[in-house]
């Protein structure tokens, strides 16, 4: 029977030309730098339902865009480690400024598996590009000469308003001569791509995560690759270690970083709330209260486990990048499951806080409302889908036959 993955503690960097002997301080520093002046920018966020210009222009003049962006190019090539830390550090002054950083950082990871002659075009003006987008096989693409034609609705391209391109996945479908398509990956100008305003949302409202249409839009061979050996990292002719390195499991570990920094912003400003509130009919400080001492206590062990998981799974790609690819299927179970159960214990935490932040967390206005939207919003995540994942993981445990291209 396979047994779940541990792997040992250790720092790697992201491959061959790597900018940094530790991939997590300089980013982490970087990051830090920009956090004041990037709170001030996330009451406009919010109201605009997207990106202000300001958090964009932060996010750019701090180099964090480049963390993952291949070193010829002037990358950092670091590891998912650096980009979470990052993350984490960012969601305690804007949620959506590190979820833009996440998944447009998790969209370059997946780039340096293009063609070079698209890496080229994609990242040689500007190695700190943004490229939002939604990688899942939501529209169609079909054959043609010299490339593809992409048709269809994407939902969820977080920061579609910013970057000069846009990542789709695509399902295949076979073209008017009868000849077969793979499912392809692809990246193509913002320009070619149609914005439509969807984003009317419980929370994260400031990532601006519209839907994207396409009719008939072509793009070349070497802006598109084969899903089956990105997604595995199994793409001819890659061989530095991050860009090898499994989508499914990597994404499902980028997306912790934000969750669990906006989780412990959550926590923050429920605990100051607290220490001044006053309850109404006794009078009494709240803090005397022990059901919030419980749930203050409860929630802090909760994200401080969910950052351990997130931790492992760094520990995991890791060691993985010290490998030929594809990732063992039983590492790469154990990362989505420790992905998803982080996440879960992250909503329960945000879920607990509120419910007890009184009566004056019904206005949107209220803080601990907005931390508890963003968690709950963000926790939504198909990659993080609970119920999919907890059968991943029972599957694996108890010895029983799965599709391993699926994990």
């Amino acid at each position: 029977m396979n047994e779940p993955a541990r792997a040992p503690t250790r720092h790697v960097s992201g491959g061959s030309g790597g900018a940094s002997d530790d991939p997590t301080a300089r980013p982490a520093t970087n990051a830090a730098a920009i956090l004041t002046a990037l709170g001030e920018t996330d009451a406009e966020s919010e109201a605009l339902r997207r990106l202000s210009d300001e958090a964009v222009a932060l996010l750019a003049r701090s180099g964090l865009p480049r963390i993952m962006t291949p070193a010829v190019y002037g990358g950092d090539q670091a590891t998912p480690r650096a980009l979470i830390e990052a993350e984490r550090i960012l969601a305690h002054a804007s949620p959506a400024a590190s979820w833009v950083l996440m998944v447009c950082g998790a969209h370059t990871f997946v780039a340096g598996r293009l063609p070079r002659a698209g890496q080229d075009e994609v990242f040689g003006p500007d190695p700190g590009t943004l490229i939002p987008g939604v990688p899942s096989r939501q529209g169609t693409c079909m054959r043609t000469d010299g490339g593809y034609l992409l048709e269809g609705r994407w939902s969820f391209a977080s920061g579609v308003d910013h970057g000069d391109w846009v990542m789709l996945g695509s399902r295949g479908i076979r073209n008017a001569a009868d000849q077969p398509t793979p499912a392809m990956l692809v990246v193509l100008p913002k320009a070619d791509v149609t914005v439509d305003d969807t984003w009317y949302t419980l929370g994260m409202r400031g990532t601006g995560s519209k839907d994207v249409v396409l009719d008939g839009v072509f793009v070349p061979e070497r802006r598109a690759v084969r899903m089956s050996d990105a997604w595995l990292g199994t793409v001819p002719g890659v061989e530095i270690p991050l860009y090898r390195l499994p989508v499914n499991a990597t994404l499902a570990t980028l997306l912790l970083g934000s969750i669990v920094g906006m989780s412990e912003r959550g926590l923050q400003l429920f605990v100051e709330e607290t220490r001044s509130r006053i309850d109404a009919y006794t009078g009494e400080p709240k803090v005397h209260s022990a059901g919030l001492q419980r749930r203050v206590a409860e929630a802090r062990a909760e994200i401080a486990h969910a950052w351990a998981l997130a931790q492992e799974n760094c520990d995991l790609l890791e060691e993985a990048m010290r490998h030929d690819p594809p990732m063992a299927a039983p590492a790469r179970a154990q990362a989505r499951w420790n992905a998803a159960y982080a996440a879960e214990l992250c909503r329960r935490a945000a879920e607990r806080l509120y419910a007890g932040a009184g009566a004056r967390a019904a206005h949107d206005s209220n803080v601990v409302q907005t931390a508890f939207r963003d968690v709950s919003t963000a926790t939504h995540h198909a990659m993080l889908d609970f119920d999919t994942t907890v059968e991943m993981q029972g599957k694996l445990l108890l010895g029983v036959e799965q599709n391993e291209a699926l994990i």
